[in-house]
């Protein structure tokens, strides 16, 4: 059993956890739910051994518990070779090893021998259905191929303890079910699961209790199914509940605006292991105040297709044209006044310090003009609606997961940038979140900015998305209205389930 009690941590002079008492009983696993700096990670990292025995903390009080041992009295060698992690930003463990490696060392680490190391690694491959990263170096995977082999190493080593923290991010809908069936399938071999995920629908096959958290303290504790079939307790965690219930009005239908990013038969140099291009025959279009999403497998290609648009990859053949003008000789600097992203993991992107200088930079293009008094003022002003104001001085590195993918809508609406691209944003369950989602692709078809949505989310872009693109098989299979985009052929050749119906339209 693992057992927290009274647990408080704080960091610089706050509390984030205020009084956290739960129990994970073996065989039943624990899923930890909350909105964007509710203090799930921190919960998590207190919960493994890592706040304090890796990262320091100003104050850690209460008492954890594993087994029949007090966290005190285990010695950071034997607790972490009884514990296993995968955290919420992959780049914390990864090396550029190949797949097997990566999925090996913590085998490696705990001495298990080469031989049962061989057969954990099959044996997980063929269940998580990951053999065809079998000999691929991590990172030149997509970022759901990424997590899936790093949780291949944490389920093979079969700790006593296994803590997950947002574990479905980035994976496609067949892949999470793969998650959750193994996470099932491991119960008699890993005896303790913690996780914590917005989505709590996803794991929710493997998990015996949901404990909601709010604001550093624990709102409530419920049987799994009791707490899927709740509501008020959800929305006010600031959660939207993990059951749709309606589908909020749409920033704007697909119109027929101006084409601001066109792409011709774009076809890759990068290629997969049987020397096929990732991608052979793109070709899409995107247009003025349109909000267009775009879905695809683990590996499919979409990661591919943004860096090629931004020029951060090579393309083979094809065209990329941008507000009309042909942009295959442009630096990435220049495409990327007209082109913005926000990435999956926005910490890649952030280099100042503080947030305010970050957003100046995007007003002004350049690291020489973020002093200038009007640049900063512009600035100031183009955080408040997505409710940062009070951050502008603080580290955008101090931000929460959530704060800093606020931070980068701000910036992208800041920039004026004529097309936005937004990689699974960490904002789909999180009401807060959401709403200023909802805000940034409002104020983006005002102004007739293009937006391209890519999420494995099916229900954020039937919520948001008019249209809907699917790519498969190295090029867009299928493009058209999202609710006839559910019933394509391109679509159901994924094998996914489509998004449930909501029982109403929002006003």
């Amino acid at each position: 059993m693992l057992a927290i009690e009274d647990l408080v941590v704080a960091y610089q002079g706050q509390d984030v956890l205020h009084g956290i008492s739960l129990q994970v009983e073996p065989g039943c696993g624990a899923l930890v739910c909350g909105a964007g700096a509710s203090g799930k990670s921190t919960l998590l990292a207190t919960a493994c051994g890592v706040v304090p025995r890796l990262v320091n903390a100003e104050r850690v009080t209460g008492r954890l518990q594993l087994g029949e041992r007090d966290f005190a009295e285990i010695k950071r060698a034997e607790l972490f070779s009884r514990v296993g992690i995968v955290f919420q930003n992959l780049d914390d463990q990864l090396f550029d090893l190949e797949v097997e490696d990566v999925v090996a060392a913590p085998l490696e680490n705990r001495g298990v021998p080469r031989a049962e190391i061989r057969a954990r690694l099959a044996e997980l491959f063929e269940e998580l259905a990951i053999q065809d990263l079998g000999g691929r170096r991590v990172l030149t995977l997509s970022g759901g191929e990424r997590r899936m082999a790093v949780l291949a190493g944490a389920l093979a080593a079969r700790p006593e303890l296994l803590v997950l923290d947002e574990p479905t991010t980035g994976l496609d809908p067949a892949a999470r079910l793969r998650l959750e069936r193994s996470l099932s399938a491991v119960r008699d071999r890993i005896p303790l699961i913690l996780a914590a995920d917005q989505d709590a629908a996803s794991l929710a096959g493997a998990m015996g209790r949901i404990h909601l958290l709010q604001a550093g303290q624990l709102a409530g504790s419920w049987p799994t199914a009791e707490a899927l079939a709740l509501r008020t307790p959800w929305l006010e965690a600031g959660l939207l509940p993990p059951r749709r219930q309606e589908r909020p009005v749409r920033a704007g239908a697909a119109a027929g605006g101006r084409v601001l990013l066109a792409v011709e038969g774009l076809r890759t140099r990068l290629t997969r292991p049987n020397g096929e291009p990732v991608l052979h025959d793109v070709t899409l279009e995107l247009r003025a105040g349109e909000v267009t999403g775009l879905v695809g497998r683990n590996g499919a290609g979409k990661s591919t297709l943004i860096q090629t648009v931004l020029g951060l990859a090579p393309l083979a053949a094809g065209r990329i044209v941008i507000e009309g003008e042909p942009a295959e000789r442009w630096t990435a600097a220049r495409r990327a006044r007209r082109v913005g992203y926000l990435p999956q993991n926005m910490r890649r992107m952030l280099f100042n310090l503080s947030v305010l200088d970050e957003i100046a930079f995007s007003v002004g293009g350049s690291t020489a003009t973020i002093g200038d008094p009007e640049i900063r003022a512009r600035a100031a002003r183009a955080l408040a609606p997505f409710g940062l104001a009070d951050k502008a001085e603080a580290s955008p590195f101090a931000l929460s997961a959530r704060e800093q993918a606020l931070l980068g809508l701000a910036c992208l609406d800041a920039a004026g940038c004529a097309v936005a691209i937004l990689d699974e944003p960490l904002l789909a369950r999180d009401r807060q979140g959401r709403a200023m989602l909802d805000l940034f692709l409002r104020r983006s078809h005002e102004a007739g900015r293009a937006v391209l949505l890519i999420s494995h989310d099916l229900e954020l872009i039937d919520d948001l998305c008019p249209r809907l693109l699917i790519l498969a098989d190295g090029r867009i299979a299928a493009d058209g209205p999202t609710e006839g985009g559910w019933a394509s052929p391109a679509f159901q050749a994924l094998g996914w389930p489509a998004p449930e119906a909501p029982w109403r339209i929002a006003s």
